[in-house]
């Protein structure tokens, strides 16, 4: 089993302009620490919007094939390559959804798997789960870049093409709506 010790001693690329330089050279070390840096961020998105672990798989293994595809056109701007990846990840599920026709799936919170453990806590009650599932796509992805995936506003705003000040308001506005839905007060403001 890989430990943190272990993949920071894996970790060639200190620096984010480092990696990104890496990855338009076309470095495995930079594609691999891309990846295992990302994998299960990206997969934890992908099933939190689809409700499916076979679906997310697949996106997440579609939005690291759309990377290498896509890294020439990638332009560093002193945003975190991640934030590119999550923009991709999201294009990749609004498609997969489309592709399905159909409304995302309730979240299978009780079938998460084991190695999605720290979802599975983050998102265990059922009622959560489905109050984030009748959410607007824009408060979903909001209030999961933010809280489940621990993402600046910042990085949000890059993943979104929001502004920063969108991206507040988009959260203010997510977490009124969440809370109403989980009957809590609205507090007004």
């Amino acid at each position: 089993m890989t430990t943190e010790r272990d993949m920071i001693a894996q970790r060639p690329y200190e620096q984010e302009e480092e990696l990104v330089n890496g990855l338009l050279s076309f470095d495995a070390a930079a594609w691999r620490q891309l990846f295992e840096e990302n994998y299960q961020r990206v997969y934890g998105y992908a099933y939190l919007r689809v409700g499916h672990a076979a679906d997310a798989e697949d996106i997440a293994s579609s939005v690291f094939s759309e990377a290498v595809k896509g890294i020439r056109s990638f332009q560093y701007r002193g945003v975190p390559v991640a934030a590119w990846l999550f923009r991709i990840a999201h294009h990749e599920t609004v498609d997969a959804i489309k592709r399905r026709k159909v409304a995302p799936a309730p979240l299978d919170l009780e079938n998460a798997g084991g190695e999605h453990d720290e979802l599975h806590r983050t998102l265990q009650r059922q009622d959560l789960g489905k109050a984030m599932g009748q959410l607007k796509e824009e408060h979903r992805n909001v209030l999961m870049l933010r809280f489940i995936e621990d993402r600046s506003i910042r990085d949000t705003a890059g993943i979104l093409g929001k502004s920063e000040g969108a991206v507040k308001l988009l959260q203010l506005r997510a977490l009124r709506s969440l809370r109403k839905r989980l009957g809590g007060k609205n507090d007004g403001g």
